[in-house]
């Protein structure tokens, strides 16, 4: 059984495809792996074996990293991490936000998503690059 964003990133995947008149697309990330075929009209899903860990968790290294997570990004798209071209940054390292604070936008099929924090914590890492592509569920942020 697939979740709901799982869903909505296949139907996106699926309108990239006819769209664009592809006739594959291939996803993966560490969690699922997806390929949709436009010549034999199927899709094809397999979750990828995980730990027990959630989703978001960032395993532990040498020093102490228990407390740090990362924020995912919740869809496919182009990332910007200013609202504007000569804007500052929604968020920068070391900076503290709060669970709906908005922390970058994600062009998807021409629209621009506002992507809000979904925890509290402290911006420890930007992983991403401005205007850079990004996979659903690719972690943007690590925060503590």
């Amino acid at each position: 059984m697939i979740d709901k964003k799982t869903e909505n990133s296949i139907n996106l995947l699926i309108k990239k495809l006819k769209d664009e008149n592809l006739g594959s697309l291939k996803f993966s990330n560490k969690n699922i792996s997806i390929e949709i075929s436009n010549n034999l009209g199927s899709v094809q899903i397999a979750q990828n074996p995980i730990s027990n860990q959630p989703h978001n968790a960032i395993n532990s290294s040498a020093n102490d990293t228990s407390n740090m997570q990362s924020i995912d990004s919740p869809m496919v798209g182009i990332i910007y991490l200013t609202p504007k071209p000569s804007s500052p940054p929604f968020v920068k390292n070391g900076q503290k936000i709060k669970k709906g604070d908005t922390i970058c936008l994600i062009e998807a099929m021409k629209t621009f998503n506002e992507i809000k924090s979904d925890k509290d914590g402290v911006v420890k890492s930007i992983l991403i690059k401005n205007g850079e592509a990004v996979e659903f569920g690719q972690p943007l942020f690590e925060i503590s």
